[in-house]
């Protein structure tokens, strides 16, 4: 391992004396590629590796994305977890240069689980960093904000792994989104904290990208005076920190002259960012440069010159596209020498380690050939003593297979038996049910039989006695001459002759509806009728009756509990909800009876759930007849109530009759 690690350090100075440090960190790289496998050797690997991708990210693109592919190739096979998560974080740096923010994305999402399960801070913030700048770029703003507030809360919740670059550039991303939504006071706030934490940490790229986003912030509320003077702020730094730096905020300068309609001041930087871009081979800069030359020339009424700087924008704006294809086509071709040349020396390698492999093998033979022989008796003498153990097997497999068939067929017919029995278990139990039911109507009838002869007794005692002793007294009452009575006694008279009156007509209307004997000679259909004839003469109350469909006669129990619910019903009507219209529909149909029962009264308002005696009596009629109750309250006054009986009906040759 010493050896190992000086002979690495060994090529390693080599490379910093060569004028191309890719060519030595190449060859340090085969030369590891000739150690035996093992963690150390893998971990020299790996670095070389990680050396050569950032040092062919400012050349070659490609390049870069080849060794930082072998990198994560490296990682995934010896079990680096650590450098596995920096290279999917390059990968992702790698594509945002590209401008392929999607795949970006997705080598970011490879790297934050690992963090996460490794508890590696740092990295989970710097993963979250390169999420959100992607997501800013795909104009996906809640993403970026969400990617970046997440970035800054790992770092604040773990100083031990808090690092001022992430930091530093989780903000800046953090500032361009506040920016791109309009929050430019919020942004204003995000890039000064960045600016501060550069200067704190000595971080003069970052210092000098705060200024320079200040200063735009500034020239969008305005306030082109402080955008100035964050401008010349940002300058000098710049001009230390990078040329495309420099020459971003020369282009700010330019336009923020040209806003201020100063022509000559607005010329002076942009060819000043126009120069230095073409120094450093910047084409985006310099096409950025000649176009405002050429708003500025046009402004200034230098057709001339302005028409020379629209030419070379236009010429300059065409040409990137050919100079991008041409330089991934130069690549390419190069990349393709290059494996082309590896692919011919690992031929030769493999020839001259399959001559090796074949004599080994030739040795390895012959020792083979007198091991194989023992195995093979060995083996032989195995597969005898197995195979009488197998055919010992094999007998008591058999006699157990004919007892699990004898058990079956016992089965089988125990499960014969046990059907038979269930069926005639099944038989006996519809025939006492049908004969419960059957007991049950007759109970049934016979209840109804008993309750109408009760009600015809209980109106006849009321008729015959009460009705009688009413009159009686009512005829005794009469008999007092009131001339003779002084005045309050007079008032007395007359109060208890109403009473009277009142009392024989209560009870002649209890009798007569504890059984009418109209409902039992007529049926339902008429006797409503005439009932609600004689409210509507005697009442202020007017009645309606819809029938539908009673042509025929309903079963007596039915007819009587439809009656007596009905009467509930209108007594409430006039009673409590105070109406002066009642309707009541009585439809005959295949299901039964409906009823509706519709009143412009007070309403019930929000005493729907508590029901009176009068509705409870209702439900009890209803409950043994398998009826259903409902109550509606509509917007205005009143209240409808709808109740459906059902009947059941048998058909006979094609005729339905009720049962």
């Amino acid at each position: 391992m010493n050896k190992l690690l000086l002979v690495f350090c060994l090529l390693a100075l080599p490379c910093l004396a060569q004028n191309n440090p890719i060519d030595s960190l190449k060859r340090a790289l085969k030369q590891l590629d000739t150690q035996p496998a093992g963690y150390p050797t893998d971990t020299l690997r790996c670095l070389a590796t990680k050396a050569l991708m950032r040092a062919y990210t400012d050349v070659d693109g490609d390049s870069a994305a080849h060794y930082n592919q072998l990198m994560i190739s490296l990682c995934q096979r010896a079990n680096l977890p650590k450098d596995l998560i920096s290279a999917y974080q390059y990968a992702g740096y790698l594509y945002q240069l590209k401008g392929d923010y999607y795949q970006c994305i997705r080598f970011c999402f490879k790297a934050l689980p690992l963090a996460e399960k490794l508890q590696d801070y740092t990295r989970m913030a710097a993963s979250c960093g390169g999420l959100a700048h992607a997501y800013y770029k795909l104009k996906d703003y809640k993403r970026a904000h969400d990617r970046c507030q997440q970035g800054i809360r790992v770092l604040n919740e773990h100083p031990a792994a808090y690092d001022a670059y992430v930091h530093a550039t989780i903000l800046n991303t953090l500032g361009a989104t506040y920016r791109e939504q309009g929050n430019l006071k919020q942004a204003l706030t995000t890039n000064t904290m960045m600016y501060t934490l550069a200067k704190k940490e000595n971080k003069p790229w970052y210092e000098a990208q705060g200024l320079n986003a200040i200063g735009q912030l500034y020239n969008d509320m305005g306030d082109l005076v402080n955008a100035w003077i964050y401008y010349r702020k940002a300058l000098p730094l710049c001009r230390a920190q990078g040329v495309d730096l420099e020459c971003n905020v020369l282009m700010n300068m330019a336009q923020l002259y040209l806003k201020q309609q100063n022509w000559k001041q607005a010329l002076v930087y942009a060819n000043m960012a126009r120069k230095k871009a073409l120094r450093v081979k910047n084409s985006s800069i310099v096409a950025e440069a000649d176009e405002t030359l050429y708003k500025t020339y046009r402004q200034a009424g230098k057709t001339t010159k302005a028409l020379q700087a629209y030419e070379r924008f236009v010429l300059l704006r065409d040409s990137i596209l050919k100079e991008k294809n041409q330089h991934r086509i130069e690549t390419l071709q190069a990349e393709y020498d290059n494996v082309r040349k590896t692919s011919e020396l690992q031929k030769q390698q493999v020839e001259l380690l399959s001559q090796r492999v074949n004599n080994q093998q030739l040795k390895q033979t012959r020792n083979d050939l007198f091991a194989t022989v023992a195995v093979i008796l060995i083996i032989a003498g195995l597969l005898l003593w197995n195979n009488r153990r197998l055919q010992a097997k094999k007998d008591e497999i058999d006699q157990q297979r004919g007892l699990l068939e004898k058990a079956r067929e016992e089965l089988a017919s125990s499960n014969k038996n046990l059907e038979i029995r269930v069926a005639e278990r099944t038989a006996e139990l519809l025939n006492a049910n049908q004969s419960l039911i059957q007991k049950n109507e007759e109970i049934k009838q016979a209840l109804f039989k008993g309750q109408t002869i009760e009600r015809k007794r209980v109106a006849l005692e009321l008729h015959d006695n009460l009705s009688s002793l009413l009159s009686a007294v009512n005829m005794s009452i009469q008999s007092l001459n009131p001339n003779n009575l002084s005045e309050p006694e007079q008032s007395l008279y007359r109060s208890v002759k109403q009473l009277i009156q009142n009392a024989y007509a209560e009870v002649r209307n209890i009798s007569h509806n504890i059984l009418p004997a109209e409902l039992d000679r007529d049926g339902l259909a008429p006797t409503l009728t005439a009932f609600l004839d004689k409210l509507n003469q005697s009442l202020s109350t007017q009645f309606t009756l819809a029938l539908t469909g009673l042509t025929e006669r309903l079963p007596v129990e039915i007819e009587f509990n439809i009656y007596s619910i009905v009467l509930e019903l209108i007594n409430n009507a006039i009673k409590h909800a105070k109406a002066t219209a009642v309707r009541i529909e009585l439809v005959r149909n295949n299901n039964g009876v409906d009823i509706t029962v519709t009143d412009n009264g007070i309403g019930m308002g929000q005493q729907t759930g508590k029901r009176g005696v009068g509705l409870q009596n209702i439900q009890a009629r209803l409950d043994s007849l398998g009826g259903t109750f409902g109550v509606l309250l509509p917007n205005e006054l009143g209240t409808r109530i709808c109740i459906n009986i059902p009947i059941e009906t048998v058909s006979t040759n094609g005729n339905a009759q009720t049962a």
